[in-house]
């Protein structure tokens, strides 16, 4: 028979205790403790002179929240909350009753031991179960959302196990339960405009300075509320070309007493602040109250409507004139609307022979529609030079209503308290810096799709 002989082998590389595994160091100890009888500790104490202490370093803890907002550590699936605090460190206990086991960390959470051996097994479908209730309350706390939206959301990511799904509350009891805690630290909801501000909600969230202005009228009956912060109201007052969110006005109504005040407060802001206030252009979407104030408080300065809400406005008066059937199965009553909206693309000297044609061409079916073109907007209270958009770079504001459209689904709801709003509009300033500080960093605009250029070009 052959037999095979080689040369001993040895490792090309020096030991590393260090990388004894922690699960050893805990195998080890329970092994001790099941087949001999010394004493917990003096089996702890002759297993740690055999491994390295640095085992410990590998055993991964993670902080989660008791339901009192206390701090507790989660570690191997056991839970432990703190007992002591020293200047040095701090002390950790089994949050079981009767379980002597122990944690130590520093006072800046990094694990320093783990002493002892629990006495009771670990019940992982509580821990998952907490853990997912611990993300629903601090969404519910600083969120808007409905309760039971973000109980939906939180079940679909975590994917509970059978066990840990039996043992969580119904989406019923726990909306019950967060709905209170909700309210402890929300503001009462104020019923008349003579409320005092919070100084959490005259705050951005990084505690700037964010209620700019807040102005009563009419003896109180009446209050305008502006929320910018200082970097904000630089922009605002300076030229910028990037389509950012400056100034969230609150305003009572739309009359123009109250969009007077709002300028004069923003001109005041101007002086506190050492900057000129003087727009180039304004773009909006034909509000009859502040149109007049802005040519009395602007007069140097451009205004211009927009074309999507001009096209929009013609349409509604064909429905009410009942040519909505005609618009839709007559060709040449569908093309002769048309021409008649195309007159905000003629140049603006050729407008008024441009309508004339139409007045000769049109049918008699459009009599009505014709008749009210001409005395709202050819000789009515709207100039031509407002909802002519030949040779215009920006035909619409439609950035500010895809804006609004992405602020209304934020909020969730068609009615939110003021409470709500205020703190969806801290978000929206953080977003604003991030926004701003990707800019700096050269990020580019989104641009419009060919479709879009196509349409509004």
């Amino acid at each position: 028979m052959d037999a095979f002989l080689s040369l001993p082998t040895s490792h090309c590389h020096a030991r590393q205790p260090d990388s004894v595994p922690a699960i050893h160091l805990k195998n080890e100890i329970k092994l001790r403790t099941a087949t001999t009888e010394e004493s917990t500790s003096a089996i702890i104490h002759s297993v740690l002179r055999i491994y390295p202490l640095s085992a410990s370093e590998q055993v991964e803890i993670s902080f989660v929240t008791s339901n009192k907002g206390n701090p507790l550590i989660l570690c191997d699936n056991y839970l432990f909350r703190c007992n002591k605090t020293t200047a040095q460190k701090k002390y950790w206990m089994c949050t079981e009753k009767g379980c002597s086991v122990s944690v130590h960390t520093t006072l800046n959470k990094e694990l320093i031991c783990l002493n002892g051996v629990h006495n009771h097994l670990s019940s992982p479908e509580q821990l998952e179960a907490k853990l997912v209730r611990n993300k629903m309350k601090k969404r519910i706390l600083t969120e808007t959302i409905p309760i039971t939206k973000i109980y939906d959301e939180e079940i679909v990511k975590a994917k509970l196990s059978k066990s840990a799904a039996a043992i969580l509350p119904t989406v019923i009891e726990y909306r019950s339960n967060m709905s209170k805690t909700r309210r402890k630290i929300t503001s009462v909801i104020p019923s008349t405009v003579m409320i005092e501000i919070p100084e959490l909600y005259q705050q951005t969230l990084s505690n700037e300075r964010f209620l700019t202005i807040d102005l009563f009228l009419k003896r109180g009956q009446d209050r305008i509320l502006v929320f910018a912060s200082n970097q904000q109201l630089e922009l605002l007052f300076e030229f910028c070309m990037e389509d950012l969110r400056v100034a969230f006005c609150l305003l009572p109504n739309k009359r123009g007493k109250t969009y007077t005040a709002l300028m004069e407060q923003l001109k005041e802001q101007v002086n506190i602040v050492g900057k000129q206030f003087n727009p180039k252009r304004f773009v909006t979407d034909y509000e009859p109250g502040l149109m007049p104030i802005l040519e009395q408080e602007f007069p140097k300065a451009l205004h211009s409507d927009c074309m999507f809400h001009f096209n929009q406005v013609i349409h509604r008066k064909i429905t009410a004139f009942g040519l909505s059937s005609d618009y839709l199965h007559n060709e040449s009553i569908r093309d002769q609307c048309r021409q008649l909206m195309a007159s905000s693309l003629t140049p603006i000297d050729e407008v008024k022979n441009q309508f004339k044609r139409l007045q000769t061409i049109m049918s008699t079916l459009l009599g009505d529609l014709l008749l009210y073109f001409k005395h709202q907007w050819m000789y009515g209270v709207v100039p031509i030079e407002m909802w002519n958009f030949h040779n215009v770079d920006h035909r619409t504001n439609n950035t500010s209503e895809t804006y609004n459209l992405r602020f209304a689904t934020r909020l969730s709801r068609k009615h939110p308290n003021v409470w709500s709003f205020i703190q969806l509009i801290q978000c929206e300033h953080v977003r604003f810096e991030h926004t701003l500080i990707q800019l700096d960093a050269g990020a580019s605009i989104p641009k419009q799709s060919k479709k879009k250029q196509k349409l509004f070009k």
